[in-house]
């Protein structure tokens, strides 16, 4: 195993006068000779401000050629890139940089973050330095490259330290999986301060000499975009969450390029449906993944030629354990908590934070908080969270159910299901509801709905209805923030 730096230089020589990076937004392209001059000129920046090996490095942006440049310079100088949500609020800020104990802060210029008065640099200032040539002084691939803060659904970000061993093992096996090489072009429409877009449709193309067309973060005013880059620049892949194939369909988004492949999910569950949908409408496959930032991206992944409904596809350089509550292994379709093992799979604990997050065979699985069951060919299927499911009666009642049920209640528009602990400590089941624009709806007739298809112990105690569903940017629930709202809810009772 070899550094990220070793397997960039490799790119650089072999594939210099391939086009590696275009911005359409603002015209410009990157050969991979000047990709590596650009990293260059990172290094000389961060030597220049003082930089150590180890430091972490914040970068504040949105997608975009210069993010991408920053993030493998910071990486390849041999410190630590912590890429952020533009979003972040002021008190997250301080609170992050406070944590990962940050050296030097990288902001896009056109941002404006209110209160923030902390040491930063513009995320381009590396231009003026570019000529000078990419080092590859790194030799150790369990050296730190990557700080990542996961979101938070169901507790307070957690900080994920991942090495050039993590980043390197992940990006091969997706080229290996998905038959990637120099021909290939992607567009990156996810967020690059996540480990999906940043592997699946970026590292790849680094190491394989294809070529990454880096759009902004998707929003749905600008689906045009997506459609126009498919077309103009031959796109073969692009990854996505499943509510961004729900609205590709739904707002009949022309995106059958006749270079077009295939598309990745990740992040959440695809439906059945929503693969069905798209595969019928655009004529190639949604393939199904599964991983987690502490996983580095994929921990599963389906064989193009072996996608199985409902399932997330076959361990992907990782080894999966499907584990009882008594810590034995779980035999074949019994569900239990997925316990993850291999080489892209964090090694220390959470940064600064517990290693408890470890069991299993000599403490060396990850315990992934999802739960799922194997079938007799070894793929996976996930069926929801394990802090997201209650017992009842004697049953385990997982909470997704709910959520898959009220999918066919037409009146409704989206929802979340959730479990609560009322001040005695007993287990309650919530459920936000977003109804379909000018419909009413009483909380009878969802729980009736739900009564009457999955039973009385499935059937929630309490209903709210909601203008939205509060999301990550990878489109997961924010559990905590809605089990917020209802403790909240219930002290206004």
């Amino acid at each position: 195993m070899k550094t990220l730096s070793h397997y960039l230089a490799l790119s650089l020589h072999t594939h210099k006068d391939k086009v590696f990076l275009i911005e359409p937004s603002t015209g410009e392209t990157l050969t991979f000779a000047e990709f590596g001059s650009a990293l260059g000129g990172v290094q000389r920046l961060l030597r220049d401000h003082g930089v150590s090996a180890g430091d972490v490095v914040t970068l504040i942006a949105g997608n975009s050629i210069d993010l991408v440049v920053m993030l493998y310079g910071v990486m390849t100088y041999g410190a630590i890139a912590k890429p952020l949500n533009p979003q972040v609020t002021p008190v997250e800020l301080q609170n992050l940089l406070l944590h990962s104990g940050s050296s030097l802060v990288c902001v896009d210029h056109r941002m404006n973050i209110p209160g923030f008065t902390g040491k930063y640099l513009d995320i381009d200032a590396y231009r003026q330095n570019r000529g000078h040539g990419f080092l590859t002084s790194l030799d150790e691939e369990d050296n730190p490259a990557l700080l990542i803060y996961t979101s938070g659904t169901a507790s307070q970000p957690k900080g994920v330290l991942l090495s050039h061993r993590n980043i390197v093992h992940n990006t091969i096996t997706a080229i290996r999986f998905f038959s990637l090489d120099h021909t290939h072009a992607k567009i990156c429409i996810l967020p690059l301060f996540h480990m999906f877009g940043l592997i699946s449709d970026l590292s790849t193309m680094a190491l394989s000499g294809g070529t990454t067309v880096v759009l902004d973060t998707f929003d749905i005013t600008k689906l045009s975009f997506i459609e126009a880059a498919i077309h103009q620049y031959r796109i073969n892949s692009f990854s996505a969450v499943p509510l961004m194939f729900d609205l590709f369909v739904r707002m009949n988004c022309d995106l059958s390029g006749k270079h077009m492949k295939y598309c990745v999910s990740g992040a959440a569950p695809l439906r059945e449906s929503t693969a069905a949908e798209f595969s019928e409408k655009y004529q190639f496959p949604i393939i199904p993944a599964y991983g987690l930032t502490e996983t580095t991206c994929f921990a599963t992944i389906s064989p193009p030629e072996g996608i199985r409904a409902k399932s997330a596809g076959i361990p992907a350089g990782v080894s999966v354990r499907v584990t009882r509550a008594d810590g034995r292994e779980a035999g074949l379709y019994e569900i239990g908590e997925l316990f993850l093992a291999g080489e892209s799979v964090m090694r220390q604990g959470y940064f600064k934070g517990s290693a408890d997050c470890f069991g299993g065979p000599e403490n060396q699985w990850f315990k992934s908080g999802d739960l799922g069951y194997r079938d007799e060919d070894g793929y996976i299927y996930i069926t929801g969270r394990k802090k997201n499911m209650i017992i009842r009666g004697g049953e385990k009642i997982y909470l997704e159910d709910v959520d898959t049920c009220l999918i066919g209640m037409n009146a409704i528009a989206d929802s979340a299901t959730i479990r609560f602990e009322e001040e005695d400590g007993t287990e309650k089941i919530a459920v936000f509801v977003v109804p379909r624009e000018g419909i009413q709806l009483a909380p009878a007739e969802v729980t009736g709905y739900i009564g009457q298809k999955l039973g009385i112990l499935r059937t929630p105690d309490v209903v709210i209805f909601s203008a939205r569903i509060p999301r990550t940017s990878t489109n997961k629930v924010k559990i905590r923030e809605l089990q917020e709202l209802v403790h909240r809810a219930a002290a206004h009772v």
